[in-house]
C-alpha cells in the first residue's frame, strides 16, 4: 500500500523502486548476507523513498534540476520515510536504509553525517544500487548513461562514496541484471521480483 501511495504521485519512481529491490536482492544474495539482513535489503530498497508522500509535487515532479532550496526540501525525504514507518513494527529492519540510504563513507552524506562502518550495512550496500539506477535510468532532466560509464563513476566513488566491499561485489555483477531490468516499467518486471520475494521471504 505504501509503495502504491508513491507511485500514484510519481510514475517513475515506482518503477525505479521495483529495480532497485531485484537489484539489493541479488547484491544481497552475492555478499552472503543472512536471510534477516536481505529481508531488510530489500524492504528497504523498495519503500526507500517513501518519504517522497511528504514531498510537494512542485518539487516531486519538477521536470528541470532542482534549486538549493528545492534540494534541501527533496533532501528531507529520508527522514520523513523513516518517521513514517517508525511505528509499524514490521518495518522496523528496514529502517537503516530508508534513513541512511543517502549517507556517504567520507560523513559527507545526510541526513546525519553518519561515516564508515557507523552507516548500517543495509544502507551500504543499498547506496550503490540507488546510485547506480539513477545513473543508467532516462529522468525528465537527464539522459541515461551508458553501462561503461555509470560504472567507472561508481568505481570513481569507492572509499569515499561508497563501501568498498560492498561496490567490489556489485560492480562486477550487475551486467546481467542491468541488461534484464534497465529501464524496464515495473509491471514488465514485478514477477522477477516476486520470485525473489518468495526465496526470501517464504510467503
Amino acid at each position: 500500500m505504501l509503495g502504491h501511495a508513491v507511485a500514484m504521485r510519481d510514475h517513475d519512481t515506482s518503477a525505479h523502486n521495483v529495480r532497485v529491490a531485484l537489484y539489493a536482492g541479488h547484491l544481497g544474495e552475492a555478499l552472503c548476507l543472512d536471510r534477516p539482513m536481505i529481508q531488510s535489503l530489500m524492504k528497504g530498497a523498495f519503500l526507500h523513498d517513501v518519504g517522497k508522500i511528504g514531498i510537494p509535487d512542485r518539487i516531486l515532479l519538477k521536470e528541470e534540476r532542482l534549486t538549493a532550496e528545492e534540494f534541501a526540501i527533496m533532501r528531507r525525504h529520508s527522514e520523513l520515510g523513516a518517521q513514517l514507518l517508525a511505528d509499524l513494527a514490521w518495518f522496523t529492519d528496514a529502517l537503516p536504509v530508508v534513513r541512511h540510504h543517502h549517507e556517504r563513507l567520507d560523513g559527507a552524506g545526510y541526513p546525519d553525517g553518519l561515516m564508515g562502518d557507523a552507516i548500517p550495512l543495509a544502507a551500504r550496500a543499498f547506496a550503490i544500487v540507488d546510485v547506480f539506477d539513477a545513473l543508467v535510468s532516462a529522468r525528465p532532466y537527464k539522459t541515461a548513461f551508458p553501462l561503461s560509464t555509470a560504472l567507472e563513476m561508481l568505481e570513481a566513488g569507492i572509499g569515499s562514496q561508497f563501501d568498498p566491499q560492498v561496490a567490489s561485489t556489485f560492480i562486477p555483477m550487475i551486467r546481467p541484471y542491468y541488461e534484464q531490468f534497465a529501464n524496464r516499467p515495473a509491471e514488465g518486471i514485478g514477477p522477477q521480483l516476486e520470485g525473489l520475494r518468495r526465496r526470501h521471504f517464504g510467503v
